[in-house]
């Protein structure tokens, strides 16, 4: 009886195996062999993605399967404004002559996006193109610059020795560029930021026209601009022309324009005559609606990529890639350590700013490039205001020492070594007690 007991054991164990046998040989991979993520950092590199045609880079994705029938695909923080968005039932479809299983179909996300996928999977790669309709909003259009005007504003000067809040006839009220100021302390240090800000508006009303044309918030979700291939211009002379003996005249009167804020409409006008615009790469910029406000994500590897690759220490993007994706769980502090290290090798003055920013500032800066920049939104008469708070400016304004010798080493040298210009930058990026980032 024994031993037919034993024998009944042996047979069933032996049935399991062979029905087990049976059900994974029957597949083109086993469920765990493609249960797994793909991303651009792996090497070898196992995610071919594109969105909206165009190839993105930066971004993981998984997959699970319990048969190699059907399976879960979760998109890690491609969709803008979705962390995660997992696609469920997915069915798979064995293409034996070429080894890999194919799919497709339509979702609708949680946060109400389409997404059409089309794709094909094994175990060392997948391939998979996506095709995104964000939520109808309201903020989905092309956006030009605000014309420039001026007339009455208050402004902080000063009245008897005491400073005040007092009425100027001739400030900037619409433009490319736009400070509001309503609670600056009537002190000199007060006064002395407003005046400050005064400067780096008037300055950015004239540049920004001249770098940008229009910004679009495209169905898919990405940020699109029309943005310049011409030459910058102070007055009648492009930047990168300018002879400081020469040209003494036209820097120190812009300078003026910026500090005392005469600038008119047709200095700007005239500085856009005959520029020629270009449309920008996909896949940098994001947009999403976060409880009312705009928010903006950037693809860091992308941009990283995209602004150094016709450089002498070009960064290579799946580099790049990697360090974002391979410690986005991680912490600020060992990204900091890691672009540290890279920097070393690569001696890129990009990374070498983040790489040696404080660890206050770099916190913010993470955070920033990582979760996004929040915009508050505002409509009034026909126009639309995209503003940041104060303390959401702070990180930036408190990096701007770091970033002058890299600004000076992008201007041609003749004005970089200029006196006037110096001083410029000075008041707004240096580190004296009347400057920008000390008075913020």
């Amino acid at each position: 009886m024994r031993n037919l007991k034993e024998l009944f054991c042996v047979a069933c164990i032996a049935l399991f195996f062979t029905s087990c046998e049976e059900t994974y040989n029957d597949k083109l991979f086993w469920p765990g062999e493609i249960s797994q993520e793909y991303g651009s950092y792996i090497k070898p590199y196992t995610l071919d993605l594109t969105y909206s045609g165009e190839k993105l880079i930066g971004k993981t994705v998984s997959f699970k399967t319990e048969n190699s029938e059907t399976g879960t695909l979760t998109l890690n923080d491609v969709v803008p404004g979705e962390k995660e968005t997992p696609i469920n039932n997915i069915q798979l479809y064995e293409n034996e002559e070429k080894g890999y299983y194919t799919f497709s179909g339509t979702n609708i996300t949680m946060g109400g996006a389409t997404v059409k996928y089309n794709g094909s999977i094994t175990p060392k790669t997948m391939k998979l193109d996506l095709n995104v309709a964000m939520p109808q909003s309201k903020w989905n259009k092309s956006y030009g610059l605000s014309n420039f005007t001026k007339g009455k504003k208050m402004i902080v000067g000063t009245t008897g020795g005491q400073y005040v809040w007092k009425e100027s006839p001739s400030e900037i009220l619409t433009g490319a560029f736009y400070v509001h100021m309503d609670d600056v302390e009537l002190t000199q240090a007060g006064s002395q930021l407003f005046l400050r800000m005064k400067l780096v508006q008037n300055a950015l009303c004239y540049f920004i026209p001249q770098l940008l044309q229009t910004i679009t918030l495209q169905p898919d979700g990405n940020i699109i601009a029309n943005y310049t291939t011409s030459p910058v211009y102070i007055g009648k002379v492009p930047i990168n022309e300018i002879d400081p003996d020469k040209d003494v005249s036209t820097i120190a009167m812009f300078v003026m324009k910026f500090m005392i804020g005469t600038m008119k409409d047709t200095d700007i006008s005239s500085a856009l005559a005959n520029r020629t615009w270009a449309t920008s790469p996909i896949n940098l910029l994001t947009w999403s609606v976060n409880n009312g406000k705009l928010k903006m994500n950037l693809n860091l590897p992308a941009i990283i990529s995209q602004a150094t690759k016709d450089s002498e220490t070009p960064i290579d993007a799946e580099l790049i890639s990697g360090i974002v994706e391979a410690l986005s769980k991680s912490d600020a502090i060992q990204l900091q350590k890691l672009l540290g290290t890279v920097n070393a090798i690569l001696d890129n003055q990009y990374l070498g700013i983040i790489a040696n920013m404080n660890e206050s500032n770099f916190q913010q800066i993470f955070y920033l490039l990582t979760e996004g920049i929040t915009f508050n939104v505002e409509e009034e008469e026909g126009h639309t205001h995209l503003y940041l708070t104060k303390e959401s400016t702070t990180a930036f304004i408190q990096l701007l020492p770091q970033l002058q010798p890299v600004i000076e080493n992008l201007l041609p040298e003749s004005m970089a070594n200029n006196t006037t210009f110096k001083n410029l930058l000075g008041y707004l990026m240096g580190t004296n007690e009347d400057s920008l980032p000390i008075l913020w």
